[in-house]
């Protein structure tokens, strides 16, 4: 809320598709805040150790919002 002074810090907010990650998924995200507002590091290089790794946060994610789908809809 009060900022981070220009630095990026990790957000779970809603995709937009960036990153391969689906558009919808709360996910974490480098962001800059300032004044209430974040704004997503955009265009950030990915090696494959993390993509690997974003990947598996993903499916993680993606298992466990399909396994209380009957319960949402």
């Amino acid at each position: 809320v009060l900022g981070s002074n220009g630095k990026w810090v990790t957000m779970g907010i809603p995709s937009d598709g960036s990153y391969g990650i689906p558009e919808g998924i709360i996910y974490g995200v480098p962001v800059i805040t300032e004044n209430g507002e974040y704004k997503r590091v955009e265009d950030l290089e990915i090696d494959a150790f993390s993509r690997e790794r974003m990947d598996f946060t993903l499916n993680e994610l993606l298992e466990e919002r399909d396994g209380v789908a009957d319960l949402l809809n």
